[in-house]
């Protein structure tokens, strides 16, 4: 799945712009209150390190219009 989605966005952070460091597939509807949603690809973004962590599990911006 993750494969898909960087092929889907790219390997570039979808809330900033980041392009280098860790980049990570993020769970849009976090895993832990949506288990159900944790591998549809319409329920994941990229996300640079930091822009993921700090979401946490409590902000469900869907960034990928951005």
């Amino acid at each position: 799945v993750q494969t898909c989605v960087f092929r889907s966005f790219g390997k570039k952070c979808q809330a900033c712009g980041e392009t280098s460091g860790y980049i990570h597939v993020d769970h849009i509807l976090p895993r832990s209150k949506h288990p159900d949603k944790e591998l549809d690809i319409n329920n994941l973004q990229v996300l640079c390190e930091a822009c993921n962590i700090g979401k946490s599990n409590m902000d469900t911006t869907d960034w990928r219009d951005k």
